[in-house]
Formats: C-alpha cells, structure tokens, sequence
C-alpha cells in the first residue's frame, strides 16, 4: 500500500464526548509526524454531538472517522477495520496518552515492524515499568495473565489482521479472540511502560461481569490449554491471578462500595463456583470486606491525624 502509515490508533466510541475529546487532545499535541500515524474513530452514538465536534475541532488528514451501528463489544472490530497503518494499535476512549508516550509507542512498533512481532502495550498493569521480550506464546500469556482480556493493551499488525477476517469472534472478548490466535508467533513483546492514563467512567458496565470473566474468558483460556497452545502452569497462573487480582476487587467495587456501575451483578455464586471452589467464593467475599474494612480504617486514622495536626 503506496503511502502506508506506520500506526493506526483505532477509538471505538459511543456517546463519551468529552471524555474522547480529552484522549484525542492527547494524542494530537504530541510532535510525531501525522504522515506516520492515523486516528481511527468508529462512533456508534445516538446523535450528532460527536460528530459535531469531530467537523468543528479536528481538522486533520490524518483522521478517519466513521458513523457506524452500535454492535456492542464487536465495535472493536469495526474499528480495527477502519484502520489502514501496519499495526493497527486498539485504544479505549478514556484512554489519554501521557507526554511523549506516542513516540514510544510508534518507536516500538518500528522495532516490531521487520518481524512482525506481537506488540502488548500493558501500561504498567505488571509492575514491570518496561519493555519485556517473549520467546513463546506460552510465555507471553503467563506474563500478561488476565491482562490479555484488556482492549487497550491490544494491537495487531494489518497483515496478520487480514488473515483473521473469517475467524469466529467472542461477542464479549473479540480483540481477545485475536490475540489468542498469535499463537505461531515467535518473538512477543510486552511493554509495561506508562504510557497512558485511564479516565473513570459513570455508568460503566451493561453486561453480567462475574459470567463474563469467570466463565467467558476463562473458556477461552481452557481452550488454549485443550489444544496445547499453552501449559498447565500458565493456564493456572492465570485463573488465580484473575481470582486475587480482579474477581476480588470487582466484587469489593460493585457489592460494597457504593458506585454507578451498571453491571449485571446476578448469579454472582453460580459464577464462581463453575471455576473454583465454594470454599473460594467464600474468601472472595471475605476478602473484598476485609479490603473494604481497612480502607475505612485509613480514612479514619487520616481524618484523626488530620484532626491533631
């Protein structure tokens, strides 16, 4: 393709104006050439505001925007379409870049372009605050663990994207769907960096989240290990790092502490119980009080010193 960008930036998005007008901002101050990146909108709102601000705001070349039906989760896909670079690089809305994170990113896909390799962009979910190389696909899903579930970590170079345009897709998990399809790959890098800073949003939710990833995405991992595409030790790393690392503190958020969420929060038991034990789903709700116990401790041991100081 004559003139092909190096990186496209696919933003799915629905009725979050201000939080994509932030992101977008972000995104444009920075001083990389827009001749190697592009902007990818697929907007699935149900009036006109965004694209009112697309028309009057953003007048660049680079920008691709698409007013398109809302598929739910297959969104992301229909981002990705859109995209024209030769790594099309899945990013949430809520999602602003930090200073100069994207030339480290355009930077890192430079480095990845000549192999292919597959690019994780973690923004220091592991810890690891930098750039990590993989030599398996085994190796590489121990190390992102859960994290592989995450749409904004995503990205997949255009050519091996083509080749996946028949391949079924998870209605809940299709980036996922994706990644868990680069399992020939030889080298996976993962960078840990912090490269982006996640905005809260109102109202997140919509859909049944302890089915989801409880029972859906650990589904799509268990495939993986009936097929030998990973070892038992991962596929374990992984199911215990989503119990410790998510299912607790999703229940802590949504059960206990007072939130707009709009999770479908039903069958939270039934859940669990089809992955792990009943003795599990028991500490789950034991540790998700005892996380909220002791936040409220700290604000009441701040509130006193605040007091005698």
């Amino acid at each position: 393709m004559q003139n092909q960008k190096i990186l496209s930036i696919c933003i799915p998005t629905r009725g979050r104006v201000s939080i994509l007008e932030m992101t977008m901002d972000s995104i444009f101050k920075s001083k990389v050439e827009l001749s190697e990146y592009e902007v990818v909108i697929y907007d699935s709102s149900d009036n006109d505001e965004l694209y009112d601000l697309i028309v009057l705001k953003y007048d660049y070349p680079n920008l691709v925007y698409k007013r398109g039906e809302n598929n739910g989760f297959l969104n992301l896909i229909s981002a990705l379409k859109l995209g024209n670079g030769k790594f099309l690089k899945l990013h949430n809305d809520y999602s602003t870049f930090n200073d100069h994170s994207l030339e480290k990113m355009l930077q890192c896909v430079k480095n990845g372009l000549s192999d292919q390799t597959v690019l994780f962009f973690s923004n220091g979910s592991l810890n690891k605050y930098r750039i990590e190389y993989l030599d398996s696909f085994d190796n590489f899903l121990s190390e992102i663990s859960y994290f592989s579930s995450w749409s904004t970590a995503f990205g997949i170079w255009k050519s091996d994207f083509n080749k996946m345009e028949n391949f079924e897709l998870n209605p809940m998990f299709p980036h996922t769907s994706l990644l868990f399809r680069l399992y020939e790959k030889k080298i996976f890098i993962v960078d840990d960096e912090e490269l982006f800073a996640n905005k809260d949003i109102c109202k997140k939710g919509g859909y049944n989240l302890f089915k989801t990833f409880a029972i859906d995405y650990l589904k799509m991992v268990q495939d993986l290990l009936k097929s030998s595409y990973i070892s038992d030790k991962t596929f374990n790393k992984v199911k215990n790092d989503l119990y410790t690392h998510f299912l607790i503190y999703w229940y802590f958020k949504t059960k206990i502490q007072n939130n707009e969420y709009t999770f479908d929060l039903s069958n939270i038991k039934k859940s669990i119980e089809v992955n792990y034990s009943i003795y599990e789903y028991y500490k789950l709700i034991f540790c998700a009080y005892l996380r909220a116990f002791k936040d409220q401790l700290k604000s009441i041991l701040k509130l006193k010193s605040n007091l005698n100081g």
